[in-house]
Parts: C-alpha cells; sequence; structure tokens
C-alpha cells in the first residue's frame, strides 16, 4: 500500500508541524501534502517554511495567507481576525527567497488512488482562471453541509476532495466525499493532526491521525514574541470569540 499524509493550515505553529511530520515519517508516508496557509498567526512563519521547503516529500498548496504573503498584502480582510501590525511582523521574518518560493505553490493537486480521483486543495476554488490579483477562494462554510459543499465545489470534477481552512475537520457525502483535514495545531488540542490515505491499484481509504505536541511552549512564544498573541491565542487556539 501506498501512503500519502495530508496536513494543513500550519498557521507558524512549528511546534505542532514537526510532530507531525515525525508521525508522518513513522508511518512511511511516500508524500505529504501541505493544504495551505504555512504563515501568519502563530509564533515560527519562517521556521515552519524553512522545514516545509527543505523536504523533498512535500508539497504544499497555496492558502489564503500564504497568497498575502506573496503579494505583501497586509490589510485586514472581512471576517479575519489577523490584525495587519501581525503580518507586518511575520513578513518580515520571511525573506525574498521564500516569497517566490510560496510564489510557486500550486492552487490544487490530484491523485489517482484505488481507481478514484482525489482532488486537493486549500478551500473550494471560484470558477476562473488563476489571477493573483483576485482572490481565489470561494467563501467559507460557516455550517458546512453536503449540500453547501456540492455548491462551492459544483466545478471540481472528481471522487473525493481534501482540503483546509476552516481549522475543524469534519467529513460530508455529497456528490463527492468531502473531507476538511482540521488544522495541524490551530486549535484548543494539545495534539498536532494530520490524515492518511492509503491506496493501492483497486482501494483506497483514509485515517486520522495525532500525536501530542508542548501547546504551552507555543502560547508562550506568541505571548512574549508576537504582535497581539495573546488575542490570536485566544481566537484561534482557544476559540474563544469575542461575540460569544
Amino acid at each position: 500500500m501506498k501512503k500519502i499524509g495530508v496536513i494543513s493550515d500550519v498557521h507558524g505553529n512549528s511546534e505542532a508541524l514537526i510532530a507531525a511530520l515525525a508521525m508522518l515519517d513513522a508511518v512511511k508516508c511516500d508524500e505529504i501534502l501541505h493544504l495551505g496557509d504555512v504563515v501568519d498567526i502563530g509564533p515560527d512563519s519562517r521556521g515552519c517554511l524553512e522545514i516545509l521547503l527543505s523536504r523533498k516529500d512535500v508539497i504544499c498548496l497555496l492558502g489564503n495567507h500564504d497568497r498575502d504573503f506573496v503579494l505583501n498584502q497586509t490589510e485586514v480582510r472581512a471576517k479575519s481576525h489577523v490584525p495587519a501590525q501581525h503580518k507586518k511582523q511575520v513578513f518580515g521574518t520571511l525573506t525574498q527567497q521564500m516569497r517566490q518560493a510560496v510564489k510557486a505553490f500550486p492552487l490544487s493537486v490530484e491523485r489517482i488512488c484505488g481507481g478514484q480521483k482525489l482532488f486537493f486543495c486549500h478551500y473550494a476554488l471560484k470558477d476562473q482562471p488563476f489571477d493573483w490579483n483576485v482572490f481565489p477562494f470561494m467563501p467559507l462554510q460557516t455550517e458546512p453541509s453536503a449540500e453547501a459543499f456540492d455548491e462551492i465545489f459544483r466545478g471540481t470534477k472528481a471522487d473525493a476532495v481534501f482540503f483546509g481552512h476552516k481549522h475543524e475537520p469534519c467529513e460530508f457525502r455529497g456528490r463527492m466525499l468531502y473531507v476538511d483535514v482540521g488544522s495541524v495545531g490551530c486549535h484548543p488540542s494539545t495534539f498536532a493532526r494530520a490524515v492518511i490515505i492509503e491506496y493501492d491499484d483497486a482501494h483506497w481509504s483514509y485515517r486520522r491521525l495525532q500525536t501530542p505536541y508542548d501547546i504551552e511552549a507555543v502560547r508562550s512564544r506568541m505571548h512574549n514574541e508576537i504582535v497581539e498573541g495573546d488575542a490570536l491565542y485566544d481566537f484561534y487556539f482557544l476559540r474563544k470569540h469575542p461575540n460569544g
């Protein structure tokens, strides 16, 4: 059986990334896909990029925060809780060489597993040619359902779609199988999360994996090193939302 490891939305959390990669290495993945958003929020965007870019077995897809880095866009987007001063700090730690590497990240990849097509992306893509000046992702579904995913993925032709973006894992069966792999470590749990796909020529399956990591070290670094670190930790890790 061949194996594909899938992670997403590491968001500067190198502690969780290192733990997740070690877990996937232990099960001997043939390749690892990161489904977008390497940078912002956590305390170590540079470290996460260095780790992922150094590995020949990892393919990184473009996420909305990665796109912001390429374009050096630091303004606060609608429904975003990442302040401009935080992005300016993060982007200031990254190099032009990293920007060029991220610019080469594809929006999606496909794999044939067990005779079926699996589609991987950060989130549902707008049905239009890619243009750096146009935001490429469909609006986030805050209440996921098979019907909602059928609608936003209507332009995707596959048997299953694996994606991230919302940070919260879920699965739905509609026109296709929809699998949100969830964020590696941008959540309240003390476990780094991943998905593994196992396949041969006739069959494929997937399962979720998790492994403990030092989330307190992340909280400490965000408090001590990151602009708005405490607020970002409360919102994105502890899910303490200001309005309830």
